[in-house]
């Protein structure tokens, strides 16, 4: 046994006598209700398996400790780690290997997922299913569990403590997502283009596209809140000033009357066939602000649909002569006396367009706020692709990395406030409307109760008080603070340190 044992996760164990040959790993069941059953002295140590990832630093720690001759395995399995540990003893492990056939790592021979670590050896694998003895008791009570562990018979160690390389990290290009409606809400174009580079960056998918290889999202969801289009705020890292932004106007809301275009998005807007569908939106919302039909759609079906006849194609797959608009709605509605707009794109270069895109949005958006008399609310743009090409990557992260900051992720909740309050041993949560006038909900729990905050904040999930990130985290934090108040006869006061 190597000093220090267990090596891997020892502060997430529990210790117990170093000298006898059980390891206990209780799946879901909270390791301290196991052990609080076990006989004391009865095992070396006792520890939560919650996923499969979890097998190798167990196998690691075995192979560290050849005293461990016995896996008693108990509690709930809730992803699948108790019955891959059952099949690695059943049937052993094989070799699985990579894109160009070296060895990946190894698979339990009879689960799809579990990959363990291709540092350790075949061998190293072959000397536990030997020599460690495996123990099914999932489900069972913790009775008969502490009445097992302690009948089992000491042995002596199975071998030489053994060491192996630790894994390789690897290199995360694409974090997990369910790859569908991401959103960004902020007040400012600029903002949001930050926010929209670090999603499709960080979550984005590498496809073929057109122009070589794009990064991809679907459905991103963009809210522009306060941006004023005839006073636009421009940072630097925009890549494009003021008379930069009213060329691209002139372009977006061309009307293409001397047909230089194969389309423009002003044309299929003010002039489809004849019919100005920003008039018709107009005069829909002035007789009745919250009509359904309020729409531009720039989308021609009997078109759009089809490529050019007789035309070559291109080696990238594009049919010559073939452009169809990305934009392919607009939707008008009004709340209260704001107009709020949305549009929807098909496919949105996010890093060379979008940007360009919502400013010329948002000022269609605010013309049309004016003649119909109402406030300019908010933008949504939703992409149904939105990507990013290839010779754009590095430059988009260079973006992101030279302007992102901390200060960015304090941001307004458009639910409302709340504040919390100690109370005696009560904790008291209130929910107040943005202007403070309004009580939205109260919460009131014995602050001395088992994971106070931690109910509280799901009554809050329940209710669906809060939409940003940055506040439910905020509130769990002063949550867990009064709770530790109630609980150790300390001073509580909301975003501030407790005092004795």
């Amino acid at each position: 046994m190597v000093t220090g044992w267990p090596i891997y996760f020892k502060d997430k164990l529990i210790v117990d006598n170093l000298e006898s040959n059980v390891g206990v790993a209780t799946l879901w069941m909270p390791k301290e209700s196991v052990a609080g059953e076990l006989v004391s002295g009865s095992y070396s140590v006792c520890g939560q398996l919650y996923t499969k990832r979890g097998l190798n630093p167990m196998f690691r720690n075995i192979l560290a400790n050849s005293l461990i001759r016995y896996l008693v395995l108990c509690g709930v399995d809730r992803q699948g780690s108790g019955e891959a540990l059952k099949k690695f003893f059943a049937n052993g492990v094989a070799a699985k290997s990579g894109g160009n056939g070296e060895l990946a790592g190894w698979k339990i021979i009879g689960d799809d997922e579990a990959l363990l670590d291709k540092e350790l050896s075949l061998e190293a694998f072959e000397l536990i299913r030997k020599h460690v003895e495996f123990f099914d008791l999932r489900m069972k009570p913790l009775g008969e569990v502490a009445q097992f562990v302690a009948s089992l018979k000491p042995k002596e160690a199975f071998g030489e403590t053994q060491l192996f390389a630790e894994a390789e990290s690897a290199q995360v290009n694409r974090f997990p997502s369910d790859m569908s409606v991401f959103k960004v809400k902020r007040d400012l174009v600029s903002d949001c283009w930050l926010d929209v580079l670090k999603v499709v960056n960080r979550f984005g998918a590498e496809i073929p596209g057109m122009y070589g290889k794009v990064k991809e999202v679907h459905n991103l969801c963009v809210v522009v809140e306060k941006e004023d289009p005839q006073n636009p705020k421009l940072p630097e890292y925009m890549k494009f000033g003021k008379n930069g932004l009213e060329s691209y106007y002139k372009g977006f809301f061309n009307k293409n009357a001397n047909r230089d275009e194969t389309y423009t998005y002003g044309e299929r807007i003010y002039y489809w066939d004849g019919i100005d569908q920003c008039q018709i939106m107009t005069d829909k919302l002035k007789k009745y602000p919250h009509d359904r039909g309020a729409m531009a759609v720039l989308w021609k079906p009997h078109k759009d649909n089809f490529p050019p006849q007789n035309t070559q194609v291109n080696l990238s797959g594009q049919t010559k002569g073939w452009r169809v608009p990305c934009l392919v709605m607009l939707l008008g509605q009004c709340i209260d006396d704001n107009f709020n707009m949305t549009a929807v794109f098909r496919s949105n270069d996010m890093y060379g367009a979008w940007p360009l895109n919502a400013f010329a949005l948002r000022s269609f958006q605010q013309q049309l706020a004016k003649d119909i008399g109402k406030n300019l609310g908010s933008l949504t743009t939703i992409s149904h692709v939105a990507e990013i090409y290839e010779i754009d990557w590095d430059d988009s992260v260079k973006t992101v990395a030279a302007n992102d900051s901390l200060d960015r992720t304090c941001s307004y909740d458009a639910r409302g406030y709340y504040t919390v309050k100690v109370e005696n041993e009560d904790i008291v949560l209130t929910f107040l409307s943005p202007d403070g006038a309004t009580r939205l909900a109260e919460f009131r729990e014995n602050g001395k109760k088992p994971k106070v905050a931690r109910d509280m904040c799901a009554y809050v999930l329940r209710d669906m008080l809060i939409s940003e990130f940055g506040a439910s985290m905020d509130l769990g934090r002063q949550l867990a603070k009064a709770e530790t108040a109630i609980k150790l006869g300390l001073k509580f006061e909301q975003d501030q340190p407790l005092r004795a």
